[in-house]
């Protein structure tokens, strides 16, 4: 009789194990497992944390990791390792491989991550959030000229014949987007020719099942945004309340709920907004995530207005909510030209300008039934919920032309 299928999902890096980390990431996909009716567990350095899930995960001490007679003792089939690909982090690819254990890599990454990328292609990424983040200055452009200089010199083996190292050891290599599959192919094929370059596939990030629509709450007249605002820079907090302001003195039946630990700055503008603009600007603070759900349950639009972002997590909750979403067109947060495209939102310039018309566009097509919550919760739906991406990566593995089954 054959063994039960047994898969674990790894993280190197010391988080808390509570709820928190199974809503999203290597736990989320680990509960997707689960509901595929596949035992997991995921694996985290130890020692342990308050709040733990402990029938949920496996805490050992960081040098197991490298061990493959450690992971040899799991009796497991796979891991999916949360590992971004990176050369520091080789020694526990070669561990999970010499373990004979499948070795599905995940690069949660936009897909630009070396100068083999192409100098004109990596430069302006790095200079773009170079100056987004630290503003043009001559601090910022010797940083970017050190960082650059950097890449195309010793980067080339300290960074890069590492993570080639790294990445010769997976049998799947999973990126978030289909720009980055794109991004992360052409490197491989630089890294280990097509044989490597055929086993980058698109596995993106899990969403929650739970993230669904609730036909007992129609859709409002509602924007949403969620997001770290005291990472200013980052995620656009000035941006953000600049497109808010726009949208709704234009339409004034608009409500904006914002998320997120509220600065400051966004405090003071909200006391000094006229009494009616301040009624429509709801600033709702840290809520549980069930409370993000909700939100997004209830809004038409889901807006992002960062500077870069490896994936947007909330955007592609918001999608299976059954919201259409609105973010910026910039080559730093790829998979936004995934989720706009077609009928569930637009991507426009990174202005509060170009921004509120965008969201006022949208609410314009939903004024005229082009956008309906459950076409757009159903496409979403049975590509990122965490036991779709669970049950892609095991069809993947049963293909044997898309996977490596010896290392390069």
């Amino acid at each position: 009789m054959p063994l039960p299928r047994k898969w674990f999902t790894c993280t190197p890096v010391r988080f808390k194990g509570d709820h928190t980390f199974f809503a999203r990431d290597s736990g989320l996909l680990c509960k997707g497992f689960q509901e595929i009716g596949i035992e997991c567990r995921a694996i985290m350095p130890g020692p342990p944390m308050e709040g733990d899930q402990v029938d949920d995960l496996i805490r050992t001490e960081y040098s197991n990791l490298e061990d493959a007679d450690w992971w040899r003792s799991l009796r497991g089939e796979g891991v999916v390792f949360y590992g971004w690909g990176a050369g520091k982090y080789a020694r526990i690819a070669h561990a999970i491989r010499r373990a004979g254990l499948v070795l599905v890599s995940n690069m949660d990454t936009a897909g630009i991550v070396s100068i083999l990328n192409g100098i004109s292609s990596y430069s302006g990424n790095l200079w773009r959030v170079t100056a987004g983040e630290r503003g043009k200055s001559v601090a910022s452009i010797l940083h970017f000229a050190t960082r650059l200089v950097f890449a195309a010199t010793v980067g080339l083996i300290h960074t890069d014949w590492r993570r080639a190292q790294h990445l010769k050891q997976a049998h799947l290599i999973g990126t978030i987007s289909p720009i980055a599959l794109d991004h992360i192919r052409k490197v491989c094929r630089i890294y280990g020719g097509e044989a490597l370059a055929s086993r980058v596939q698109l596995i993106p990030h899990s969403n929650a099942s739970y993230m669904i629509p609730d036909p007992t709450l129609p859709k409002e007249r509602l924007l949403v945004a969620v997001g770290r605002w005291d990472d200013a820079r980052v995620k656009g907090t000035d941006l953000l309340i600049a497109t808010a302001q726009m949208v709704t003195e234009c339409d004034p039946d608009l409500v904006v709920e914002i998320y997120g630990q509220a600065t400051d700055g966004m405090e003071k503008w909200h006391l000094g907004l006229p009494p009616k603009l301040r009624e429509q600007v709801r600033l709702r603070g840290i809520v549980p995530n069930i409370d993000i759900k909700r939100a997004l349950q209830r809004a038409r639009v889901a807006l992002c207005t960062s500077l870069r972002e490896s994936y947007h997590i909330v955007s592609a909750e918001a999608l299976c909510c059954g919201c259409s979403v609105v973010g910026p067109d910039v080559q730093e947060i790829p998979s936004m030209k995934w989720f706009t495209d077609g009928p569930f939102g637009r991507s426009a310039g990174r202005t509060a300008t170009e921004l509120a018309q965008a969201v006022l566009a949208e609410l314009s097509d939903w004024d005229a039934g082009h956008r309906v919550p459950d076409v757009i919760a159903a496409h979403w739906n049975a590509i990122l919920h965490a036991p779709q991406i669970a049950r892609r990566i095991l069809s993947m593995l049963d293909q044997p032309q898309r996977c490596g089954k010896s290392s390069i």
